[in-house]
């Protein structure tokens, strides 16, 4: 039964070794920056996780002889009825006892003609050592005349259960073992650290809403422009003269006192499209300019805008973005695979890259078409290209969909995070 718990214990510890080993794994190799995103608590919390469980496993081995006391740590209280020629039993492990007994006895003798009654009263000592056992107690028992045990503690074997591996047969606990071990054992070696093509094709890869999605607002074009106006800092209005101010004099609205200052110290040519309406007027993104395109956006050395696929995806669903975009000419980095939607001619591949919210798990992809105005070059599907084209939207069906058309496509290496956060 030792040996048992013995063999059960190490395989727990090394279940939980398993598990914090593989958690430390992803964060040291790298491979985390596949499944969570780099911002947040995600990773972090994952590497002091893996350590928990290690340092736990390894507490656990440690401590194990002090696991549990052994069978003579507990007390006894023995009444005692039996023959006075009786020598207790041992129980769970062996004790030296120590019994005094005192007996009266009462008999009565009838003897011949003489009717004599003997009162008789014996005082017995009895002295029971027992040296077998783990502790050498002594205990005291005060027994009656009748010595037959009535035990308040049972000394037979005790079966403790601390844990799924301890509950059960060895069938049950084989199952355990398995369902805990072997997934993720196998997860942590075979599993590529990408989607395949099914899975993506899986996630509503032909069938996207264009300019829609929860993510609108980070990847917008005009939405970042006026996030980032909002944020510049407000240049208060030049003082009017004490002389010349009356009740009614107003300060101006932020656009406008910016759009003074920079027009004052002749850093900056004011477009009138640069100053905001009243914000009780506006009730979209406002107008888009391509000073705004080119404060925002990073240009290569050729001057193309340097734009990530879902950056092109939301375009879609803004006319005023639209217009500064079309006919600018593009480049992007990302997988590709065969367009199948609105491609008779065979003239078009669709390029995507994986946006995560949370993890891997909730990851979707985004796409745009790249045309490239014949029969579309072969590559190998989930190949890393690089796009150079200029930019330009097409209605199909009830949607505005953007497209690339391609003037330079080349395969490429994947960039540091494969999926977009």
């Amino acid at each position: 039964m030792k040996a048992q718990r013995l063999l059960i214990h190490l395989l727990s510890v090394l279940l939980l070794i398993l598990w914090g080993g593989v958690m430390i794994y992803f964060h040291v190799s790298g491979r985390v920056i596949h499944y969570l995103p780099s911002d947040g608590l995600f990773r972090p919390l994952m590497l002091i996780g893996g350590i928990g469980m290690v340092v736990l496993a390894l507490f656990n081995l440690l401590t194990y002889s002090q696991d549990e006391g052994a069978c003579c740590s507990h007390d006894h209280d023995h009444a005692h009825d039996g023959p006075c020629g009786h020598a207790p039993k041992e129980g769970g492990c062996g004790h030296d006892h120590s019994h005094d007994h005192a007996h009266e006895h009462t008999h009565e003798h009838k003897d011949g003609g003489c009717g004599h009654d003997h009162g008789h009263e014996h005082a017995h000592e009895h002295k029971h050592d027992h040296k077998e056992g783990c502790c050498g107690h002594e205990h005291g028992h005060a027994h009656t005349h009748d010595h037959s045990h009535d035990k308040a503690h049972d000394h037979a074997q005790h079966d403790h259960a601390h844990g799924i591996l301890e509950e059960g047969s060895w069938i049950g606990r084989l199952v355990a073992i398995t369902i805990l071990a072997v997934p993720l054992t196998l997860a942590a070696v075979r599993t590529p650290d990408q989607f395949s093509a099914h899975a993506i094709l899986n996630k509503n890869f032909y069938n996207p809403t264009y300019g829609t999605g929860a993510r609108a607002d980070q990847f917008s074009l005009a939405n970042k422009m006026e996030a980032a106006k909002a944020a510049a800092p407000k240049v208060a209005a030049p003082k009017a003269d004490a002389g010349t101010a009356t009740k009614t004099d107003k300060t101006p609205p932020p656009g406008v006192a910016a759009a003074t200052a920079a027009m004052a110290d002749g850093t900056k040519k004011v477009n009138e499209k640069d100053i905001p309406a009243p914000a009780q007027e506006s009730k979209s993104y406002g107008t888009f300019t391509l000073e705004d395109l080119k404060a925002q956006v990073p240009q290569s050395k050729e001057g193309n805008f340097i734009l990530e696929v879902p950056e092109l995806y939301y375009t879609g669903g803004d006319v005023e973005v639209q217009k500064v975009l079309t006919g600018q000419m593009v480049e992007t980095i990302a997988q590709v695979l065969p367009e199948k939607v609105n491609n008779e001619d065979g003239h078009r591949l669709r390029i995507f890259r994986m946006l995560v919210q949370c993890c891997a798990a909730d990851a979707r992809p985004y796409s745009v078409p790249v045309d490239f105005g014949k029969k579309a070059p072969d590559f190998k599907e989930m190949a890393w290209i690089k796009v150079v084209g200029k930019m330009g939207y097409k209605k199909e069906g009830d949607q505005t969909v953007p497209i690339i058309e391609a003037t330079k496509v080349e395969e490429t290496t994947a960039p540091d995070n494969a999926m977009i956060y």
